[in-house]
């Protein structure tokens, strides 16, 4: 089943946060699964929260910003099962930091799978440089894309930038494909912990600092990029 958001309520080209109305849309596919697509505009989001069995598909031209107060940024509550195998739990030991705070992002998925993220030429995914001066180092604020414990994910086609954090970070993660990804500014492109099985092919990286990171990272291959 295809939702494309416009015929749900959300509005392209509008200064309100879509949150609520993209939300909507993504909980279509919560039990059955399902496609999401994002017709050519700009909208503007905080937290997004995606299930398994859904793609989300970005059609030439479709942008989506996050908003650029992080105390929109909801922080999902960890899952009961979901085991969150990544260093960043003991950032508060070091730099007074609420590690709930730093699992915001534009969208998040924990324990799910079979999930897509598809963007056609000219989509993008931009986090508008949303820094909190309360968090690590004095700046990092949301992601662009953290997952946590999924399998089968696929990445492919879209622009991500101007995070105030990681582009994407996953942990804990299985089979994961991210091909003709282009990453610009923000933190690192991809922040990988515990994760196997990952393909990373073809993609562009013009970020703020690594471009590939992260730690006990088992079955990796970079190609091409």
């Amino acid at each position: 089943m295809k939702y494309r958001v416009t015929d749900y309520g959300v509005k392209a080209n509008c200064d309100a946060l879509q949150t609520k109305a993209f939300q909507e849309v993504f909980d279509l596919c919560k039990e059955q699964g399902g496609t999401v697509v994002v017709p050519k505009g700009k909208y503007r989001v905080a937290a997004l929260r995606m299930w398994s069995n859904t793609t989300l598909y970005l059609e030439s031209g479709a942008e989506i910003y996050g908003s650029d107060n992080c105390e929109d940024y909801e922080v999902f509550p960890i899952p009961e099962g979901v085991e969150m195998r990544s260093d960043m739990e003991v950032i508060s030991q070091y730099y007074g930091t609420p590690w709930e705070n730093y699992r915001r992002a534009m969208i998040t998925a924990y324990g799910e799978k079979n999930l897509s993220i598809i963007g056609e030429p000219n989509s993008v995914f931009d986090g508008q440089n949303c820094y909190d001066p309360n968090g690590e180092e004095g700046y990092r604020g949301p992601h662009i894309i953290f997952l946590s414990c999924c399998e089968n994910v696929l990445f492919e086609g879209y622009t991500a930038r101007f995070a105030g954090n990681f582009l994407h970070e996953a942990n804990n993660c299985r089979n994961m494909t991210m091909r003709r990804v282009t990453f610009l500014g923000g933190s690192d492109g991809i922040h990988l912990h515990y994760c196997d099985d990952t393909l990373i092919d073809g993609c562009v990286f013009h970020t703020g600092d690594d471009c590939i990171a992260g730690i006990n990272i088992r079955d990796l291959t970079v190609k091409s990029c």
